[in-house]
């Protein structure tokens, strides 16, 4: 029963004040997902114009564009393309983000900086990124694995038939997932997806009678791809434009796109070999034997290519 003296007004002012603060909350949720790549939701688009690449190049922007690009060509940072955005990555993670006015940084990393002196915020960045992606132990997590392999894009430092050309790709879908490679075949233009697990990851290996969560996600993956592969490689054939013309490399646009999605796992040993039998014979026989790679932590690109392209 309600008060006799408020009535029903205080209850009813109480549940509208609620409801307006969890709406408001999702939509502070919403809007940083949209700011820091969480969601590319209206299509699968890559487009960067000449005017947003001036701007980027020129002002207020010059001395992180000269940085970052600097770090392009030396093998440390890859740009990744969005819509009217570009992405710059390191060690597993955004350092900063070209939003098509102003580069712009995730505040949430500022919970890995030290009290340490660096000689600018841009080095103070870098070190944030390297704390944050590695595992509780001091190994390495997937992502700065799966960094390694991002070094010859742009850098030219070895000549590879197969490059990384996109990284960190969301597909669509209301859950945020997003694939971990897009490698690129410069002899055949054929593009693969690839999602990159380390085994010790509990999407991956898991106890007797479970199912492998990293199964729904590479399923997930391949019916995205699916649905819209037609865009997919034509956004792909602007993204590359935009790279070369960016990053001085002479990449030639992909002709088709080989699925489905593929997976690449680096193993090693440990748990109870029961559940390490079972988990990868379940992901084997889910996905295909000859859609999923396990991997020492030195596999080369073309390796993974030869491995998955069959």
């Amino acid at each position: 029963m309600c008060n006799r003296r408020g009535g029903f007004l205080p209850f009813v002012l109480y549940f509208v004040k609620k409801l307006l603060t969890r709406r408001w909350k999702w939509r502070i949720i919403d809007q940083k997902e949209e700011i820091y790549g969480m969601g590319e939701t209206m299509g699968f688009i890559r487009r960067f114009d000449d005017f947003r690449i001036e701007r980027m190049k020129n002002g207020r922007n010059a001395e992180t564009y000269a940085r970052l690009l600097a770090d392009v060509l030396a093998g440390e940072v890859f740009p990744s393309v969005r819509k009217d955005e570009i992405d710059f990555y390191y060690r597993g993670g955004c350092l900063y983000r070209f939003d098509g006015n102003k580069f712009v940084r995730d505040p949430r990393y500022r919970r890995y900086s030290l009290e340490e002196t660096f000689s600018d915020e841009y080095e103070r960045a870098k070190a944030e990124n390297e704390r944050k992606f590695l595992s509780h132990d001091g190994g390495e997590t997937e992502r700065r694995l799966l960094d390694r392999l991002y070094c010859h894009t742009f850098s030219g430092k070895v000549r590879s038939e197969v490059v990384v050309l996109d990284i960190e790709v969301n597909l669509g879908g209301r859950a945020v997932r997003k694939c971990d490679l897009v490698l690129l075949n410069t002899r055949t233009d054929a593009l693969m997806f690839v999602e990159g697990k380390v085994f010790s990851d509990r999407r991956v290996r898991c106890a007797v009678g479970h199912t492998p969560e990293v199964i729904g996600q590479v399923n997930f993956y391949s019916s995205a791809i699916a649905a819209q592969r037609e865009s997919i490689v034509e956004a792909y054939g602007e993204h590359v434009k935009i790279v070369n013309k960016l990053f001085k490399t002479s990449y030639i646009p992909p002709k088709r796109l080989i699925e489905p999605a593929k997976l690449l796992v680096y193993f090693k040993a440990g748990g109870r070999e029961e559940n390490i039998r079972y988990s990868v014979e379940t992901i084997e026989e889910s996905l295909g034997r000859e859609n999923v790679m396990w991997t020492a932590e030195d596999a080369e690109l073309s390796e993974i290519w030869n491995a998955l392209a069959r």
